[in-house]
Formats: C-alpha cells, sequence, structure tokens
C-alpha cells in the first residue's frame, strides 16, 4: 500500500469556447468568445485564439473588442456543455470511481490505488491526448499528494500541461507566484493583502504576524498558511456533490447599479452560474431566491416556491425576474444574487408515472413556455408571448 496520495485534478481549458470549436472545427483559428449579444454584458469565457490580444473571461464585452475588433462571439450553450462535461465525466470513470467534480469542467481522482507500476505523468498524459484526439477536449492536469496542490499544479500550465507538484517543490515552484494566484483567495481580499506587503505567495507563507492576518482572511487564517505549505486536510469525497444544501451565485458591483437592463443582464449571468452548477450536480430547484444590497448597504431579498423541481434556466430566470421586479424600487444597487434551494438529485425525480400522476405532477403548458422563451431569446426580444385564457380575460 503506498503511503501518500496521488491526486489528479484536471481542468478542462476554455471550456466553452473549446465545446464550440469542438462541434465547428473551424472555429479554432477564429478569435472566439462565449457572452451575451450585447456590448455591455460580460464575456463567460475566450479562446486562446482572442486571448492573445488580451482578452479574458469575465472582461466587459465592449473592452474585449476594443482588444480584439474582429472577435467572434456566441451565445452560451448549456446543453452542449452539458454534452461534453458528461462525455468528460465518463472518460475519467474508466479510470476511477473515486472522482470528485469541482464544476462542471473540473475535477478531482484519487489515482492512489490504480496507479500500479505506471508513471503518474504518462498516465496523465494518455488521458489528456485521449481527451483531445477523441473529444478534441483540451485539459491541463495537475498531480499532487493533495488537493490544494493538485489544482495549483493544474493551473501551472495552460493550455494542455501537465505539472507535478510535490511539496519539496512548494518553496521554487508555488512561493514566487504572485498572491492572485492562491486558489480560494477573493478578488476583495487580495487589495487588503497587499497593504501589508503580501505581493506573493511566499509572502503569505512567512507573514507575521499571524493576527492581521486574521482581520482579512477570518477563520480560513490557519488555512490558507498551511496551504501555502503545501497542506490540505482535505479527503476528496465522491459523494460531496451531493451534499449541497442549495446553490448560488452573488456580485457585488465596485460602484451602484442604476440601470433596469443592466441589472437584468447580471441577474441572467448570475442565473447561468447557478444553473450551470445544478446541472453539474445533477440537481433541480424548487425554491429560488433573488437578493440584493442598496446604497445604504441593505439587504433585501425575495423567494419563490415552484409547485416542481426545476434546472431549466429559463423556467427559473422567469421566477428571477419576477422577484427582482418586486425589490426594484429599491435602486441604486451595490450587490445582487441569485439562489437556488430545495434540491433533489435529477434520479430521484425519474419515477414510473401514470396517467392520473402525469396530471398533477407536471405543469401543462412548460413545453410551451420553454419554446417561447427560447425563441424570445434566440432574438434577443419578447417577440412572442402566450395569449390570456378565457378565465383570465
Amino acid at each position: 500500500m503506498k503511503k501518500y496520495k496521488v491526486i489528479f485534478h484536471i481542468d478542462l481549458n476554455a471550456f466553452f469556447a473549446s465545446c464550440e470549436m469542438a462541434e465547428n472545427p473551424k472555429l479554432k483559428k477564429v478569435a472566439l468568445g462565449i457572452g451575451p449579444k450585447n456590448d455591455r454584458g460580460i464575456l463567460t469565457t475566450a479562446n486562446y485564439e482572442a486571448r492573445k490580444y488580451g482578452v479574458k473571461s469575465a472582461m466587459p464585452l465592449s473592452e474585449a473588442k476594443q482588444l480584439c475588433p474582429h472577435l467572434k462571439v456566441l451565445p452560451t450553450n448549456f446543453p452542449l456543455y452539458e454534452k461534453y462535461s458528461t462525455l468528460f465525466f465518463d472518460y475519467l470513470k474508466t479510470y476511477t470511481d473515486q472522482i470528485e467534480p469541482a464544476s462542471i469542467d473540473e475535477g478531482y481522482l484519487d489515482m492512489t490505488e490504480v496507479l500500479n507500476d505506471q508513471h503518474p505523468f504518462d498516465v496523465a498524459k494518455k488521458m489528456q491526448d485521449d481527451l483531445l484526439n477523441t473529444y478534441d477536449l483540451p485539459v491541463s492536469i495537475g498531480i499532487a499528494p493533495n488537493m490544494f496542490l493538485a489544482k495549483m499544479a493544474s493551473d501551472y500550465k495552460k493550455p494542455l500541461g501537465i505539472t507535478i507538484l510535490r511539496k519539496r517543490d512548494v518553496k521554487d515552484k508555488l512561493w514566487p507566484l504572485s498572491i492572485e494566484a492562491l486558489h480560494g483567495i477573493g478578488k476583495k481580499t487580495v487589495p487588503n493583502l497587499k497593504l501589508l506587503g503580501i505581493e506573493t505567495i511566499g509572502d503569505l507563507a512567512t507573514f507575521k504576524p499571524k493576527r492581521k492576518l486574521h482581520a482579512f482572511l477570518g477563520n480560513q487564517t490557519d488555512s490558507f498558511v498551511q496551504k501555502t505549505h503545501g497542506h490540505d486536510q482535505r479527503v476528496l469525497d465522491p459523494k460531496r456533490e451531493n451534499k449541497h444544501q442549495s446553490i448560488g451565485n452573488s456580485k457585488t458591483f465596485e460602484g451602484f447599479l442604476h440601470e433596469y437592463q443592466e441589472m437584468l443582464q447580471a441577474l441572467e449571468s448570475l442565473t447561468n452560474r447557478v444553473i450551470e452548477r445544478l446541472k453539474n450536480h445533477g440537481l433541480s430547484a424548487k425554491t429560488i431566491a433573488v437578493s440584493i444590497r442598496d446604497k445604504d448597504y441593505n439587504n433585501h431579498s425575495k423567494h419563490h416556491t415552484l409547485s416542481y423541481h426545476s434546472d431549466h434556466f429559463y423556467e427559473i430566470f422567469e421566477v428571477v425576474e419576477n422577484l427582482f421586479d418586486t425589490l426594484y424600487d429599491v435602486v441604486p444597487i451595490h450587490l445582487l444574487g441569485v439562489s437556488a434551494s430545495n434540491l433533489v438529485k435529477n434520479e430521484e425525480l425519474f419515477k414510473q408515472i401514470n396517467l392520473f400522476e402525469s396530471q398533477k405532477d407536471a405543469p401543462k403548458d412548460t413545453h410551451i413556455k420553454n419554446v417561447l422563451n427560447d425563441i424570445n431569446a434566440h432574438y434577443d426580444k419578447p417577440l412572442i408571448k402566450r395569449g390570456l385564457k378565457k378565465s383570465d380575460k
């Protein structure tokens, strides 16, 4: 039995763009971004051809087009991403069932007991080649004795990198990296750490006194310091994905949002991220909540519980939009958040139903609503809406 763990972290490179390029190889030579049609929106990701021009994920589309005027932008396509994510994880399962998905496009594998006499690098190279040659999916792979170092290793070289990071390598490979590169450190925390003179991971590893760190890192201080020394007490748990009680995303704005359309775009992006996480974990939600923080930093929230579980974007965004409309008079807005709770694994929803159950379990007009929403989303404007029932007139 091996005395040490061998953990792989496998990360699909520029995943949303890679899916589009796998479907249409002609896009490989094109500077490609995934995001909204409106120039006021935010890019979800960009391929490496676009990144040559300085285009990055989470960049305002208007700024990206200034850097790369010929940037081709495609809308998000979650069914396509789900298809390739399933292919990706199904392939990983041919090696081991000790897999903990981290998101739709990355996962941890405990390879300790399956390597036998094979060198980890050789196995990783075969995985990388298989995924690229079979599915046209480029990946970077980190190999380390724990989850944190494996994640840092996979980020070390992109695209198509394979990096082995041992604890004895931490001072040489990890410490010189900028503090922004430390996995788990929030963007809002970085400027505060820099006020303390912490510019690199090594600066954080050797910083004293620790009480000053606690002011910014709180209860996570010891955990972050331990990680900078290569220690991570977490144990890979294949069942961790089933333990979500709620899934949510929020965004704090540097200034304030004043325009209703800007707020809707932000809510659409947040809802997309929630849906992505739901689908990645095979979950559906019944309760949807929207939260905002006003100019006086007061928090307001509203929630709504559906009569059924859903992981469909347009069904959930319709609820988000309606909830936000009830909060809209509290403007300008400093923060927006969308969360989903009352979660159920999708396989638990699939059951044998008879004719009578089907009448009461599923909303009669769900299919119609989805079609109308898809059409309106395609043209980015509300071209079609449902007519009123006689009883509503």
